[in-house]
């Protein structure tokens, strides 16, 4: 009796986990069809990355978008001249694999068209993500992150690499991750500019993975990110060339069912003040498979 109760709720939990993934998928589906020929774009993508890297073995597929709200900025969009970016999406499609339980390769394909230009592949994009030690070894947890950016030239001329220190640190259900950003361009017309410095932050009620609510097949976690650009570190610029942004964001996980994992990441930006947007969307969503 006791096994095949046991039986009975195994198989209860399965079509649970599998109902939560296929949801997952269907959201995942979902946003794809309705940003999949988008009439606007916007190159820039804001995450902030932990401490943890793909399993060994594992291969990430990330679908990467961001919306403009509202904007009183302009960009110089390739031959088409000067454009609103109000109304203006991103895409970015990444693919990550683990080469061991610490290092992680990836690249990345950049897409984006203003609300009155036309749908360009703007950059690519090759990372690198190692972590040093194992969780809990040191006081903070840390993570080195390296990405070489090749951009379309009809878009920008410069080549850049950026290198960003990845520190997390678990406070009771609090985990704080902290992104300090160094950039440098290493071709074209601005080759000679110092390097520049960029920061993303962002704390989350992860409550030892369970989030603020969990079953067994799906945990939720709210949080705060926060991003801004400096300018140089020999020359920072104005206060009023700066660009700063506030995220209220969620995160939605599937935990691993079988082979695959799901995560969702979304939430909305508020732009203080400089060149930053007003209001800005975002969404990130990851699959991760062992094959």
């Amino acid at each position: 009796m006791t096994v095949g109760s046991y039986s009975v709720n195994r198989g209860t939990t399965v079509n649970r986990r599998r109902r939560i993934c296929v949801v997952g998928w269907m959201l995942c589906l979902g946003m794809v069809a309705g940003v999949a020929f988008p009439r606007a774009g916007y190159a820039q993508f804001f995450r902030v990355y932990e401490y943890k890297t793909a399993d060994a073995g594992a291969v990430e597929f990330s679908y990467w978008t961001t919306y403009v709200v509202d904007s009183d900025e302009t960009i110089n969009y390739f031959d088409e001249g000067v454009l609103s970016r109000e109304k203006l999406w991103a895409h970015s499609f990444e693919v990550e694999y683990g080469l061991s339980h610490k290092l992680t390769v990836g690249f990345y394909a950049d897409f984006m068209s203003p609300d009155d230009g036309n749908f360009e592949f703007i950059q690519s994009k090759l990372l690198a993500r190692y972590r040093l030690f194992e969780k809990y070894e040191l006081p903070v947890d840390i993570a080195l992150y390296g990405e070489y950016i090749i951009p379309d030239k009809d878009y920008a001329d410069s080549e850049k690499f950026e290198f960003r220190t990845v520190i997390e640190k678990d406070i009771g259900p609090w985990r704080v991750a902290l992104n300090p950003i160094l950039e440098k361009k290493t071709s074209g017309d601005d080759v000679e500019e110092g390097v520049e410095f960029a920061y993303a932050a962002g704390i989350y009620y992860d409550n030892g993975g369970d989030g603020l609510w969990n079953t067994t097949e799906t945990h939720l976690r709210p949080g705060v990110e926060f991003y801004g650009d400096m300018g140089e570190l020999s020359d920072p610029k104005g206060s009023s060339d700066r660009k700063h942004y506030i995220f209220p964001v969620i995160d939605l996980y599937c935990p691993r069912y079988g082979s695959t994992k799901f995560h969702w990441n979304f939430g909305t930006g508020f732009g203080l003040g400089g060149q930053a947007d007003d209001l800005v969307l975002k969404s990130i969503v990851t699959f991760e498979f062992i094959f």
